[in-house]
């Protein structure tokens, strides 16, 4: 699939950082300029705790890393 590298960077950063795949997603929307204020939609208590380390610890990501995230996910270089 097209999102395969993105997914595959994100599992390396979350097993780089001893977290979850959830978590570095949250952290990145943390850091979007945007502002973003994710919402998290689910009933599922292991979904929830595994998005706990995105509210009891500070962003990880480095400014390359969010960028690399960026690159990924759209699938080609930035403009």
């Amino acid at each position: 699939p097209l999102d395969a590298p993105a997914a595959e960077l994100v599992a390396d950063l979350a097993e780089r950082r001893r977290t979850t795949p959830e978590t570095i997603l949250l952290w990145w929307l943390q850091r979007h300029p945007a502002r973003i204020a994710p919402v998290i939609g689910t009933s599922r208590p292991e979904r929830i705790r595994a998005c706990r380390d995105a509210v009891v610890r500070e962003p990880e990501l480095t400014h390359e890393e969010w960028y690399e995230l960026w690159v990924a996910a759209r699938g080609g270089p930035l403009p």
